[in-house]
């Protein structure tokens, strides 16, 4: 499960994926479903552009979205084949957060790679248009995977997290089935866990408060 990311800075797209920054992007420490993110996709000609997404996929024929696509069955699920087949993305982050606990008010975590370095998640997209234009349909999920026992404590899933070592073959549309499905259950080593407090818990808050340490923040 993953239903709240945090993304990179600026300067970060260029450092990581030798790519500008999407016209209109901006670093968000809480980013929730239907708000729009930055994906790297590949043109038609083999290059790459980032782009801004809304985070909740929906092909034209669906009446919902879906925020998360599991890995284990994304090639063969009616909703997502297409897509996996061809539509696959990366989605820029630095951590993404989680909560802990069966009544509510659940506990909030945080988990991130070292000073919350940058990261991608797989993801897929679908959609036509621009971004903030009137009759763009263009979306994405973030796929799923089983959490790594660094993370396990709080919940059972977490994004799929690529090795940068499998980005060009994640993007690939050539690239086969079974070394698709090698990438997303590949070893992803360990993450940090933060516990913070309940002040991400709203989507409008968006900024380093929703990281600090639950005894730091407001």
């Amino acid at each position: 499960m993953c239903g709240r990311f945090l993304t990179p800075d600026e300067s970060d797209f260029e450092r990581c994926w030798q790519l500008a920054p999407p016209e209109g992007y901006r670093r968000s420490f809480n980013v929730a479903p239907t708000q729009l993110a930055a994906i790297i996709r590949r043109r038609r000609d083999g290059s790459r552009e980032a782009a801004l997404f809304v985070w909740g996929f929906r092909p034209q024929w669906a009446n919902r979205h879906w925020i998360n696509a599991r890995a284990e069955t994304v090639f063969t699920s009616p909703a997502f084949k297409r897509a996996a087949a061809v539509q696959r993305c990366l989605v820029p982050a630095a951590g993404w957060y989680e909560w802990q606990g069966e009544t509510q008010p659940k506990t909030p975590y945080v988990h991130y790679r070292g000073d919350f370095e940058p990261i991608a998640f797989a993801g897929i997209w679908t959609g036509t248009g621009r971004a903030g234009e009137p009759g763009s349909t263009r979306s994405f999920a973030i796929l799923t995977r089983p959490a790594a026992p660094s993370v396990a404590f709080v919940h059972d899933r977490m994004p799929a997290v690529l090795d940068p070592a499998g980005y060009s073959a994640w993007l690939d549309p050539a690239t086969p089935t079974p070394d698709l499905e090698a990438l997303l259950g590949a070893p992803v080593g360990d993450f940090a866990s933060r516990r913070i407090s309940t002040y991400v818990n709203k989507p409008a808050h968006d900024d380093p408060a929703c990281i600090a340490p639950a005894d730091d923040a407001g």
